[in-house]
């Protein structure tokens, strides 16, 4: 132990502390075990520890980097640890008095103590084993929900929501890949931070995707109930979750380079903390805004029915699956919402807490809260909602973000603007729809439907300018 000290110094105190516990056993609490393991089995134990510690000694006198010294250190210290402790259990095996057999036990669960408080020290979860099991099926779970979200987004065409959900599902899936490597390895520092990183920012991208549906909400019934303008919900919140994102990403790895030296961990806590609670609110607001829009569509349907909502999307209004739609984001929120506080608390308290440690909450608060949330949404998607050939233009112009409300007759004023076509030749940002009518006209024909939008051969409502209609109709 003399010698060992002569490489420790300038490193830091906890690990001095340890080399100091192997020769100040804690009080006996354990009971004593009348069992002893064979006197085969100990000695091969016991020998590979021995080889262990003298292998780590070697290594120790060539390796010039801090991390690989803390690393070898620690092998070290377990090593004697162990050595110790079977070394107990080896004179046991063969001691004929009872009394100082006794004895050695007592010593040996002492010793047993403090390997297991090292373990603990250095093992990941605070030695809570994650279950291989649960965290298996999980893995099946995400999987399939990932896959289901990218048929489904390339069927309806839902390409924001089959980005953002294809993100969220992928981290998820390497989460739980992370937890069952650590179930085969509680002390892999990549499996750990793998699994770490991966579910703290999946909800994050799977919010993004619901944050671009409250726009095209906003079109389906209407600009006049909305507090912003849709792009307007979709740039202020997601422009919030990369915030979000990267306060979470830059803590997460400020604590895993701290982690990796054995150094304290409490900034990079404290930035993911403010990326977690920067979430809660953002989460907060947005559901402020979701059931404030929903409820003036309500109060208007009571007194007015559809007349008084766009009546360019009327057919998606009509469409069965809708309110389901909007029932199922409604409570896909409050599940990540439920999830995010769940993880602010957590790393608030500290990755020792119970909250942390203690699997039952994690499968409870954060593996069922996201999994019912991605169930919901895979199966009743904005695809599902809307049908595959309804096209929801969402004009993403400064102009149109950033611009006034339309009030009743009010007409722009802008006369000449670039023009770009998409690959069916339809111009998507002049705001004159007897542009487009008559091209339609020309090259496919067009029918007018009973609210006022053009109806194309390809089934699709194409709209440049759906704030005007909305103001219309007020």
């Amino acid at each position: 132990m003399q010698n060992l000290q002569s490489y420790i110094d300038g490193l830091p105190v906890q690990l001095q502390t340890k080399v100091s516990a192997l020769t100040s056993f804690p009080s006996l609490t354990e009971t004593i075990p009348t069992t002893v393991a064979s006197y085969a089995t100990i000695t091969s134990i016991l020998q590979q520890a021995r080889a262990n510690q003298i292998s780590a000694y070697h290594a120790l006198q060539v390796v010039t980097n801090s991390v690989s010294t803390i690393s070898l250190v620690n092998d070290i210290i377990q090593a004697q640890a162990t050595v110790q402790y079977y070394s107990y259990l080896e004179e046991a095996a063969t001691a004929t008095n009872s009394a100082v057999k006794a004895s050695l036990m007592t010593e040996a669960v002492r010793a047993s103590e403090v390997m297991f408080d090292m373990f603990n020290d250095e093992a990941f979860y605070k030695g809570n084993y994650p279950s291989l099991g649960g965290n298996i099926a999980l893995l099946v779970v995400y999987s399939f929900f990932f896959a289901l979200q990218v048929i489904s987004g390339v069927f309806y065409h839902q390409w924001w929501f089959l980005t953002c959900w294809s993100c969220g599902m992928a981290l998820e899936v390497l989460g739980y890949v992370g937890r069952i490597w650590s179930h085969e390895n509680i002390q892999n520092f990549d499996a750990f931070v793998m699994q770490l990183v991966c579910l703290t920012l999946a909800p994050c991208f799977m919010m993004a995707g619901i944050y671009y549906v409250i726009a095209q909400l906003t079109l389906i019934f209407g600009q006049k109930f909305s507090v912003l303008r849709p792009m307007q919900y979709s740039l202020i919140f997601i422009i919030c979750d990369i915030i979000s994102i990267i306060l979470q990403a830059v803590g997460g790895g400020v604590a895993a380079g701290a982690l990796s030296v054995y150094q304290s961990t409490q900034q990079g806590s404290n930035i993911m903390v403010g990326g977690l609670a920067y979430q809660v609110f953002t989460i907060a607001l947005f559901q402020f805004f979701w059931y404030l829009f929903f409820f003036r569509v309500y109060r208007s349907y009571k007194k007015h029915g559809d007349a008084e909502f766009n009546p360019d999307f009327a057919h998606i209004r009509q469409r069965k699956f809708l309110i389901p739609f909007i029932c199922a984001v409604s409570f896909a929120v409050v599940l990540i919402f439920v999830r995010s506080i769940y993880r602010l608390i957590e790393l608030a308290e500290g990755w020792s807490s119970t909250l942390a440690v203690d699997e039952i909450y994690f499968m409870i608060l954060e593996a069922l809260m996201v999994s019912l949330a991605s169930c919901v949404l895979s199966f009743m998607s904005p695809g599902l909602a809307y049908g595959r050939h309804s096209h929801i233009y969402l004009d993403k112009s400064l102009k149109a973000t950033f611009s006034k409300h339309y009030t009743a007759g009010e007409q722009d004023s802008s006369n000449e603007k670039d023009v770009s076509l998409n690959s069916d030749g339809l111009d998507l940002e002049t705001e004159d729809n007897n542009d487009d009518a008559a091209f339609y006209e020309t090259h496919n024909g067009s029918n007018m439907n009973s609210g006022g939008g053009y109806q194309f051969d390809d089934q699709r409502t194409h709209v440049d300018d759906p704030y005007e209609h909305g103001a219309n109709n007020a």
